[in-house]
């Protein structure tokens, strides 16, 4: 289950059998929801990738899904989160592809880039450079200075 808690709720926070939003929830999906890699809300948008490399888009205020996508072809896992900056975000496959994704409500597919590893951990950024940690490795990706 995916849910949008108001910053004001407090208590029970709760909705009762057939209920996707009341004074504490300002929207609910039952389900699609990840099955281990954490939701991201980057500007208006909340992206959530299934275990199954299934992207979906979400207005982070209404709740309204803007898109469905599936990344890769549906034979690898996604237990990574992803992580964002300089209006990317980057989501990890257990098969060590890197999808890149432009962030916004259409989805556009930057780049996919092979780490040539397992890659389970997610992705950490320091400074401009991002850090993926592979079964083997730990590579370190930034801009040219």
């Amino acid at each position: 289950m995916k849910a949008a808690i108001r910053l004001d709720s407090g208590g029970d926070v709760s909705l009762k059998p057939g209920e996707t939003s009341n004074g504490s929830v300002a929207w609910s999906y039952p389900r699609d929801g990840a099955h281990m890699s954490t939701p991201i809300v980057y500007g208006d948008y909340l992206y959530n990738v299934r275990w199954n490399g299934v992207l979906n888009c979400y207005n982070a205020r209404t709740g309204e899904r803007i898109c469905q996508k599936r990344l890769g072809g549906g034979s690898t896992g996604f237990s990574a989160s992803p992580v964002a900056g300089d209006g990317k975000i980057y989501f990890p496959s257990e098969d060590g592809d890197v999808f890149v994704v432009k962030a916004g409500p259409a989805f556009e597919l930057i780049a996919t880039n092979a780490m040539g590893d397992v890659c389970m951990a997610s992705p950490a950024l320091s400074k401009g450079v991002i850090y993926f940690r592979t079964k083997s490795h730990v590579a370190a990706v930034a801009a040219a200075r």
